[in-house]
């Protein structure tokens, strides 16, 4: 008896330590800005995304980039065809690696700050990113990751300067900022 007690002792510690966390899309939120004009700030988003963070600490973030909404129908568009080319590119994904036994052990209402260099993958181009992030332990249950500022997206680094380029040009603008601001707040729940 006491045997089979230690065994699922063991068999519990085993699985808390290896703990899965699944995004919560309805909690969340994911938004980028345009600039243009110079000085025009608009916020966007992206209706569907999903994440996780396996027992390893393996974290992903995938976005489907067809979902883009900017408030606009005809930019929607446009940015799906001439911007991401959704049907050769439909997603973009970042993944980076966690210390899955240090989140599992913050209690709630602790906050971890992380600077995690991961990796994104965007129209064809995988690249490193850095973000900062803030890690909060609402209960031992939910996970809420934000940014703590702001991750900046270089368009050209992942060749989609010519499709700013085109979207510049079909709105008449005079300029389109090939620097993206993207901020998040993703609340995982213990799987």
């Amino acid at each position: 008896m006491k045997k089979l007690l230690t065994a699922l002792c063991l068999t519990s510690i085993a699985s808390f330590a290896q703990a899965d966390w699944q995004l919560n899309l309805s909690d969340s939120d994911f938004n980028f800005a345009s600039i243009k004009k110079n000085n025009a700030y608009e916020t966007h988003t992206f209706k569907e995304f999903r994440g996780s963070v396996d027992g390893s600490g393996k974290a992903v973030l995938t976005l489907n980039l067809a979902s883009v909404a900017t408030g606009i129908d005809i930019r929607d568009q446009r940015m799906k065809t001439m911007l991401f080319d959704t049907q050769k590119f439909p997603a973009a994904e970042y993944q980076l690696q966690v210390n899955a036994k240090q989140l599992d052990s913050m209690k709630a209402g602790e906050r971890l700050q992380l600077e995690a260099d991961g990796n994104l993958s965007l129209f064809g181009t995988d690249k490193k990113q850095t973000a900062a992030l803030n890690i909060y332990k609402l209960s031992d249950q939910r996970l809420l990751v934000s940014t703590a500022h702001p991750m900046v997206i270089n368009a050209s680094d992942y060749g989609l300067d010519k499709g700013v380029e085109a979207l510049r040009e079909i709105a008449g603008l005079p300029v389109i900022s090939l620097s993206v601001p993207v901020t998040f707040n993703l609340v995982f729940d213990k799987k």
